[in-house]
């Protein structure tokens, strides 16, 4: 048996899976958040994170760590190479013998291009945009919040859409249908109740919140709202942005295509692709001359991760088989 280890590790979710590349059998075991920056302890309480999971998946299969050939690991909050150094450290210290360690979005570039090259940007519960080219060179944008100047991700989009709201009842901003929708969610109509309720509802349930703001920012803007809508066109600008920086940190030949995936929850379930649309509109302005290639990634980017694993064992003749394995859910 020839095992090989994906990891995607998000601040919401993570999806554990473990490939047999002898058989072909795939098991993916949903966890927890695995991204250290959403954790009271930080880097602290990563381990006991990573230790639980990883036993929960080895135990049901009935192999040890050291069943492991390879394994490759994309953990958002991985953005720094201090950080890097100190999950290595804490990888090898859980018995893992051979790893790749990554930040989450290099998975979408394996997983959404046939060729293992290009760029991928990730809208999740956090924003980041990684690339990789022919000659193994890496780059990454982003990642790091307002200190990389993100704007992007469930956590910044919902927190602009309840800030437009908030302006609009305390700062004379103009109205805008947000203030509606949201307020029919709360079920409130004085403008003195909307903090503290909205405040109690992020400390009760920070994820389930996150992902309501989100929903009526979405369809607000679906709608026609023109905060709404600015919301998302600089979020979409801001993505364009990253990744034409991504690809002036990389080589692509002349005529060579340039493979741009869009990945995490926030491109793939949104009800309305408006991000997406502007980023793809902005790019093709930029590169008239190039052939670039969008794709929303249709596969958990956790795929990335087993087939990066398969490709240090030099097992590259089973993508279109794993890829089917990921779409049609067989591991569920």
């Amino acid at each position: 048996m020839r095992y090989v280890l994906g990891v995607d590790g998000g601040g919401t979710k993570t999806h554990c899976a473990l490939y047999d590349a002898d058989t072909g059998r795939l098991d993916m075991l949903p966890w927890g958040p695995t991204n250290h920056e959403g954790m009271a302890g930080g880097l602290d309480d990563l381990p006991e994170a990573l230790r639980g999971m990883f036993q929960a998946l080895l135990t049901r299969n009935n192999i040890g760590m050291d069943d492991i050939e390879v394994g490759v690991l994309g953990l958002a909050g991985t953005d720094t190479a201090e950080q890097h150094r100190i999950i290595s450290g804490i990888l090898t210290g859980l018995g893992l013998p051979r790893f790749v360690l990554c930040n989450d979005a290099f998975l979408g570039v394996k997983a959404g291009s046939a060729s293992g090259y290009g760029i991928c940007a990730i809208n999740g519960t956090g924003y980041c945009i990684t690339g990789m080219d022919a000659r193994g060179a890496q780059a990454q944008v982003g990642g790091i919040g307002g200190v990389t100047g993100d704007f992007g991700g469930g956590t910044m989009l919902a927190s602009r859409a309840a800030g437009r709201v908030y302006s609009q009842l305390f700062r004379e901003e103009p109205f805008t249908a947000l203030t509606t929708a949201i307020f029919r969610w709360l079920d409130i109509t004085d403008k003195h109740e909307y903090v503290e309720l909205l405040a109690g509802l992020y400390e009760k349930d920070y994820a389930k919140t996150v992902l309501e703001l989100c929903r009526i920012l979405f369809r607000t803007a679906a709608e026609g709202d023109e905060a709404a809508l600015a919301i998302l066109d600089e979020s979409g600008t801001n993505y364009a942005g990253g990744i034409i920086g991504a690809i002036h940190e990389l080589s692509f030949a002349p005529g060579e295509p340039i493979d741009i995936v869009f990945a995490g929850s926030v491109f793939t379930k949104a009800e309305y692709p408006r991000i997406q649309q502007t980023a793809e509109e902005i790019l093709k302005k930029r590169f008239p001359q190039k052939e670039l290639r969008f794709t929303t990634l249709d596969v958990p980017n956790v795929a990335g991760a087993v087939l990066w694993a398969l490709s240090e064992l030099g097992l590259t003749g089973c993508r279109d088989s794993v890829l089917r394995m990921f779409r049609s859910g067989v591991w569920l």
